[in-house]
């Protein structure tokens, strides 16, 4: 019996997308997103926070795998002439959440979700 290459799929663990979710429904509550989707492109996995169904994401997040055991979580969001604005990387859930909270927050205050140490990806 012979099997295929193994799947390259980036999944989300339970303790993970429950993470990014309390992130979601929180600020469903405060009124900030509307809509919740997961997109798969090319093999990447994605999930996008919306202030309107059908509108440009928000918030997109994507877990990209940096070997066996390691992966990185990194949120954009849309900046100037359509290109995407990274505002949080980590490899950790934890300190990603917390970066996602703090860009949020500043967000609801009228900032950007732009921050001091942004970098454009095209």
């Amino acid at each position: 019996m012979s099997f295929g290459k193994s799947s390259k799929k980036i999944g989300y663990t339970r303790r993970e997308f429950g993470a990014i979710f309390q992130i979601y429904s929180q600020n469903v509550y405060t009124g900030l997103f509307k809509d919740f989707s997961f997109t798969e492109v090319n093999g990447r996995y994605f999930i996008s926070f919306r202030e309107e169904a059908g509108k440009t994401p928000l918030i997109t997040i994507e877990k990209r795998k940096l070997g066996p055991d390691r992966s990185l979580f990194v949120a954009t969001s849309p900046g100037p002439r359509n290109t995407l604005v990274e505002i949080s990387r980590s490899e950790k859930i934890e300190a990603f959440i917390r970066q996602i909270r703090i860009k949020i927050e500043a967000f609801k205050k009228g900032s950007t979700l732009k921050g001091d140490n942004v970098s454009s990806i095209l």
